[in-house]
This record gives C-alpha cells, sequence and structure tokens, in this order.
C-alpha cells in the first residue's frame, strides 16, 4: 500500500497536491475521469454498517460507477475473456485523525466496496446501475480493506494544519492521503471480471459509506468523518440521458439508487494486472485534453460531444510490466469490430478485435511509439500516450473501435494485444 498526504477543500475546489516517488507492483490504470474537484459528505451520521460489515448495508449511503462490457472490457487473456483488478488507486480523508498515539478508531477506516455485475435500471430507464439493487447479491466481490492506521496529516506535515502545529487544518478543509492499494501478487490472484465487451461485462463498482460517522461538532468543528467519495464535476461527455450520467449514481439513506449528473462522476479508480487501454479526448470546450490525476482517459473518452467542431481524440496505452523499453506501441482505431475473442495474430501471442481498414492504418501510423516509465502523480507506470487527431462533428452518431499492439524487439521477445475499447460520436 501506498500513500501520499493530500489536502482538499470539503465540498470545493482541489487546492493541492504534494508528489513522492515510491516503487509500484504490476497495475495499471483505469480512471474514466478528468480529476477530482470535491469530496462529499453523506449523511449525518452517515447511514449504514459500520466497517467491516458482511454484506455490507444496501439500505444505507453509497456511491457507484460502472466499466462498461463494450466500452472498456474487452479483452482476451490466457484465462479467457477477462480482465483482472489487482488494486485500488483513491483517496482517504478524515475530518478528525486524532493525533499519533491515539487509538486506532481515531484514524480513517476505508469504505467497504463491491465489484460486480452492473444492470440496466428498472427505474431509470437507460441508465447504469448495480445488479444487487434488484437481484441481491449474486456474483459480487467484496473488498474490506478496514483501519487505515494512518497519523494525523498535521503531525505528518505541520505546515498542512493552522496553526502550524495544531490538530485541524484550516477551515473549510479536510487532510488526507491518496493511496494505492494493491491486494494481488500473482496472475489470477486477483478479482477476476468478465471482459467479452457485452452487457454481461458491465461492472460496477460500489463503495459503501461507514455508518455512524458525524459531521458537525468534535475537535475540528467537523466531527469525525472519513471521505472518500472524491468528485469530478466538469466531465465533458455527450448527454445520452437528459442530463444525467448514465454510468455513475448514489443513493442516501436507501432511498434509492440516483444517476448524478452527465458532468459528474466518481474519482476512484481501479488497477488492472491486464494492459489497459484508455481513449483520451478534449471536446472542444476549453478545458483541453480531459485526463484523470493519474493518467488515463475521462468520460468523455467514452462519449465524446463532438458538436464544438473542435474536438480531438488520443489513446493511452498503459503496460508496466512492458515499459521495460526496447518495445513499439501501435494503436489503431477502425470502423469495423471483431467479435470477441477476435482473430488469432502473431501465431496466438495476441487476438485482434478490430478490422485493419482504412481508418485503423491513418490512425496507427499516427498512434505509435513506445511504452516507458512515466510519472502521471507519484508512482511510475509504464505509459504510451499517443497525439491528438482532429475529430470534426460530422462524426456524430458514429462508433469507433481502439485497440493497441505492442511488439518487444530485444530482451525478452513477445507481442502483446491490448483490450479493445469503443468510443461513441
Amino acid at each position: 500500500m501506498h500513500s501520499m498526504m493530500r489536502p482538499f477543500v470539503l465540498a470545493g475546489a482541489i487546492v493541492a497536491t504534494t508528489s513522492l516517488a515510491l516503487a509500484q507492483v504490476n497495475s495499471n490504470n483505469s480512471t474514466l475521469n478528468n480529476g477530482g474537484d470535491v469530496v462529499f459528505l453523506y449523511s449525518s451520521p452517515s447511514s449504514g454498517f459500520t466497517s467491516g460489515a458482511n454484506p455490507p448495508d444496501v439500505a444505507g449511503d453509497w456511491y457507484y460507477k460502472v466499466w462498461e462490457g463494450e466500452g472498456t472490457l474487452n479483452h482476451v487473456t490466457a484465462l479467457g475473456s477477462v480482465m483482472e483488478v489487482d488494486g485500488f488507486y483513491e483517496s482517504l480523508f478524515d475530518t478528525f485523525w486524532g493525533t499519533i498515539g491515539s487509538p486506532a478508531s481515531s484514524a480513517a477506516d476505508f469504505y467497504e466496496r463491491t465489484l460486480g455485475p452492473a444492470v440496466a435500471s428498472t427505474l431509470n430507464p437507460g441508465i447504469l446501475e448495480p445488479g444487487f439493487v434488484t437481484a441481491g447479491f449474486t456474483t459480487e466481490t467484496l473488498v474490506i480493506v478496514g483501519n487505515s492506521g494512518f497519523g494525523n496529516p498535521c503531525t505528518v506535515a505541520p505546515s498542512l494544519c493552522s496553526p502550524v502545529g495544531s490538530t485541524c487544518p484550516p477551515t473549510g478543509f479536510v487532510n488526507g492521503y491518496l493511496v494505492e492499494l494493491n491486494f494481488s501478487s500473482t496472475p489470477g490472484t486477483g478479482i477476476v471480471l468478465p471482459a467479452d465487451g457485452t452487457s454481461a461485462s458491465d461492472t460496477a463498482l460500489t463503495y459503501f459509506v461507514n455508518g455512524g460517522m458525524t459531521a458537525t461538532g468534535g475537535v475540528c468543528g467537523l466531527g469525525d468523518y472519513g471521505l472518500q467519495d472524491v468528485h469530478s464535476t466538469d466531465e465533458t461527455q455527450r448527454d445520452d440521458a437528459g442530463g444525467v450520467n448514465i454510468v455513475g449514481g448514489f443513493q442516501l439513506g436507501g432511498g434509492g439508487p440516483l444517476a448524478e449528473a452527465v458532468t459528474s462522476m466518481a474519482e476512484a479508480n481501479l488497477t488492472f494486472r491486464d494492459r489497459v487501454t484508455s481513449a483520451v479526448a478534449d471536446s472542444g470546450t476549453g478545458i483541453g485534453v480531459e485526463v484523470g490525476d493519474n493518467g488515463g482517459g475521462a468520460t468523455n473518452g467514452r462519449r465524446l460531444d463532438v458538436s464544438s467542431g473542435l474536438a480531438t481524440l488520443g489513446v493511452e496505452l498503459r503496460d508496466l510490466a512492458g515499459s521495460g523499453g526496447g518495445n513499439l506501441a501501435v494503436a489503431g482505431a477502425s470502423l469495423t469490430p471483431i467479435p470477441n475473442p477476435g482473430v488469432p495474430i502473431f501465431g496466438g501471442l495476441g487476438n485482434l478485435m478490430v478490422v485493419p481498414d482504412g481508418v485503423f492504418s491513418a490512425t496507427s501510423a499516427i498512434w505509435s511509439g513506445s511504452i516507458s516509465p512515466t510519472v502521471f502523480t507519484f508512482t511510475s507506470e509504464g505509459a504510451f500516450i499517443g497525439p491528438q487527431i482532429p475529430v470534426p462533428a460530422s462524426v456524430f452518431g458514429i462508433e469507433i473501435y481502439i485497440q493497441g499492439i505492442c511488439f518487444k524487439f530485444f530482451g525478452t521477445k513477445f507481442v502483446v494485444t491490448f483490450p479493445r475499447i469503443c468510443i461513441k460520436f
């Protein structure tokens, strides 16, 4: 587990991050947001079971985001059409950390979370939500991390607090950590998700807010409330559902799931043992190219609004294990997909899942380079980041499919293919 301190405005704008270089295991980030802007409180006292409950409280406070099969989970591996989650890249804040030497309960507990099926909502047509809403828990995997044991950031870095050396951050701020959790050491020991590129692979990551936390009073004036829901609030994905986000939402105190705004998305990121393909785009709204806090693409890399006439599209291939040098990475877009498992290529070393048409030839000539060690935030990743290509407004209504291939030229020789993703214009 790696971490760095991160001060944040409570329900306000991000103010600062620090950088710390640390070692990292074989994880490849999939972000699906353009970086955190606010950290959200839920009910006070928070509604739900306390940390460690199995199963978690479906009737409490929780929030979720969805990785769609067609859009992101479409891969062929030695284990089949699956992708393996080996950790999380997320934030952990607390309105009162206590001090070094205080009981462990003064340190924030991580929220419990599940990975499981996402299904079409029966109450909100066109929206995907966790399958347990209607079917109860079925094939979900529950992850219980428990107490962080982290010390008070005011003690670790006194300048974060006011006055310097006190136990509390400045009024309106919360202190916490940016954390990378890794729980898988060898292939197959992580959380294996279906990845056949169909709705059967739609997967919801749901965080259950710990119950009984309060956000008023106490030593620092904001009670004792652990916070993990850092949210992006300026996403620019195309609006396909009347102003709401198709793949993200929340619940307050058992009131039923609600889709959030189309501009909103939880920051919580999955890390995969498998290679990751991300579309990285600029919607032409003035924000620029939208990337997550640790690289990767935003929601506009799934559904790109091209109405401005100024949109552009690039690609990021993430492969930490293959970043040692001597490789050529190529990504290409195609108008024609090949259904999973695709067509074996290079003697079965990989599976091609797009037709190498004219669009593929044109884009792969631009999206080529090497997968190299890259530091986005505070750990070394392995990434190839392709240039942005203009996307005219005339492509509205078209879908394209992107896949990458990496060739290793010295040392251990290999050819690998990346997951196929889908971008809707």
